[in-house]
């Protein structure tokens, strides 16, 4: 298998940060979704630390993707349809922006509320600001917010993948498989 995307099928490298960043995504919303019940509290603040740690992993696969991304042409489009090809490039730029959204918005969350942004306890990047709940809850209606946009994208992109792959007979699993 090529390292780089060909005209016909995406690359093991496009392949393996797909898919470890659809991995990551979907066990970071289960795992926010199971602490934002949770009462307030050590176990709940410690949780988040974990939840906000593996954000900064998010923020480096992201990064590489993008990265990986521009370096390298996309396959051909499966479809000829000019609004499907326009909607899934939209779409794709979406997730990234999205995506670095939520990044950016859990950090503030965490940082406006006085925590410092913490690694697994390996390290830590201080907070400039000072504590002020206003700005906590406004950055935290917007992470939320996020994930709503997140799961609107991801619906429409399996939906997208559903519909090419059985209806239009694309096989277009075969390119990211």
């Amino acid at each position: 298998m090529a390292l780089k995307n060909s005209k016909a099928s995406y690359g093991s490298m496009a392949k393996t940060l797909h898919w470890a960043m659809a991995l990551l995504l979907i066990s970071m919303v289960a795992f926010g979704l199971y602490v934002s019940d949770l009462p307030r509290g050590d176990e709940k603040s410690a949780l988040i630390r974990l939840h906000a740690s593996t954000g900064l992993i998010a923020l480096t696969l992201l990064l590489a993707r993008f990265g990986w991304k521009v370096m390298n042409k996309s396959p051909e489009p499966v479809s000829s349809v000019g609004w499907q090809v326009g909607l899934a490039s939209l779409a794709h730029w979406a997730f990234y922006g999205v995506i670095g959204f939520q990044i950016v918005s859990g950090a503030m969350t965490l940082l406006t509320v006085g925590w410092d942004l913490p690694f697994y306890g390996l390290f830590s990047i201080p907070t400039p600001y000072e504590r002020d709940m206003d700005l906590h809850h406004f950055w935290e209606d917007l992470h939320v917010a996020g994930w709503y946009a997140l799961a609107a994208l991801f619906a429409v992109h399996i939906a997208a993948v559903l519909y090419h792959q059985l209806i239009g007979k694309k096989q277009i699993l075969k390119r990211m498989m």
